[in-house]
């Protein structure tokens, strides 16, 4: 299995409303907090999530895409017969 390479995240921090909002410009993933360090906390936090939840879902995407093919091949095989 090959060594998984570093991604890098690219984010921007900007104050809106009496607070800061971390945006993650690479995905779909912001947070905030109230100060700039805690909004880059939260936002670490939630691409966390969001990757985690992502895999979750790929993988089981995948299990059913297996699964049909293996349900796909024992067809073929009985019409073989």
């Amino acid at each position: 299995m090959s060594q998984a390479k570093p991604f890098k995240i690219k984010y921007e921090v900007y104050p809106e409303d009496g607070i800061f909002v971390a945006r993650c410009l690479n995905l779909d993933v912001s947070s905030d907090g109230a100060t700039e360090e805690e909004a880059l906390e939260n936002l670490r936090e939630a691409i966390e999530l969001y990757v985690e939840r992502n895999v979750e879902a790929l993988h089981a995407a995948a299990d059913a895409e297996d699964e049909e093919a293996s349900e796909d091949d024992e067809f073929e095989d009985e019409e073989e017969v």
